[in-house]
């Protein structure tokens, strides 16, 4: 039997210590101009937002939510379908740091928007990440390197032997590159988890990770990017393994189908008209 869990976002207090909130904000209904007009998202630091703000350009309420409650791709379906977007920009206060945002954009939803959400437990079908009958394949990390790759020199791309750009990799990170059709992935000192983001952002289903792998790994993986669907109309199929197979043959790892009820992010109410300001 479902349940549904209603939650009200309750707006921020004055006192700093009890609930966040951005020192000042502004709101702007309608798409951004100037250099910004074809950027979507919200961001706090460089390059994107000057120093002590934080800026979201041409976002959907949904998309903040989407930050704010810090929501996987599957607990939240249109993120950017609303033709409404807006413009925020907001000071954070002294003191704050990148973890306190979360928070201070739940309140400005809440003050602003009067957004109201429940999360409704929803059976759907998933992957399930498991190791393969031969165990996994990859390299656990000794020790965390300072960079997976030398700095590109400017204007220039370092590539691999196989031509594939080499792009400079902080440890803990998973980088992508592609070419000939085919996607090359480096983990550098990486947990499971963030090779799972990443197939969940290449295969839009909800995955799991069920490995039981609680170190930090590096590997390469290769994959045609047909089989995850992104391919350009026309091209020819690329001379390679498809994802599922180079996650076994390379990583000694496994996607299996099966269904999970997962919580779904659902608005029930937003007051557009009291948000600009």
């Amino acid at each position: 039997m479902k349940r549904a869990i209603l939650l009200t976002v309750l707006t921020s207090c004055a006192g700093w210590g009890q609930s966040p909130s951005f020192e000042v904000a502004s709101i702007k209904k309608g798409p951004v101009e100037g250099p910004m007009a074809h950027t979507t998202g919200c961001f706090s630091g460089a390059p994107f937002a000057d120093p002590g703000m934080y800026m979201c350009y041409n976002a959907t309420v949904a998309l903040m939510a989407f930050q704010a409650y810090g929501l996987k791709q599957y607990q939240m379906s249109g993120v950017n379908d609303d033709k409404d977007k807006y413009s925020v920009r907001a000071k954070l206060p002294a003191g704050a740091s990148k973890s306190d945002i979360p928070l201070m954009l739940r309140n400005l939803l809440a003050e602003r928007f009067k957004l109201t959400f429940h999360y409704e437990p929803t059976e759907m079908p998933v992957y399930e990440l498991v190791t393969a009958k031969s165990g996994p394949r990859m390299h656990e990390a000794s020790e965390p390197k300072a960079d997976a790759a030398p700095a590109n020199p400017p204007g220039k791309t370092v590539m691999d032997a196989d031509g594939f750009p080499i792009y400079p990799s902080a440890p803990g990170s998973v980088s992508m590159s592609r070419a000939n059709g085919l996607v090359r992935m480096r983990a550098n000192a990486a947990p499971i988890e963030k090779l799972v983001s990443s197939l969940l952002s290449m295969l839009a289903v909800p995955v799991f990770d069920s490995t039981g792998l609680a170190g930090k790994y590096d590997f390469t993986m290769t994959f045609t990017v047909e089989s995850i669907g992104q391919a350009k109309a026309g091209s020819d199929p690329a001379d390679g393994l498809p994802i599922f197979a180079a996650l076994e043959k390379e990583l000694g790892l496994k996607l299996e189908k099966s269904k999970r009820t997962v919580d779904v992010f659902v608005i029930d109410h937003l007051d557009k008209s009291a948000a600009e300001n």
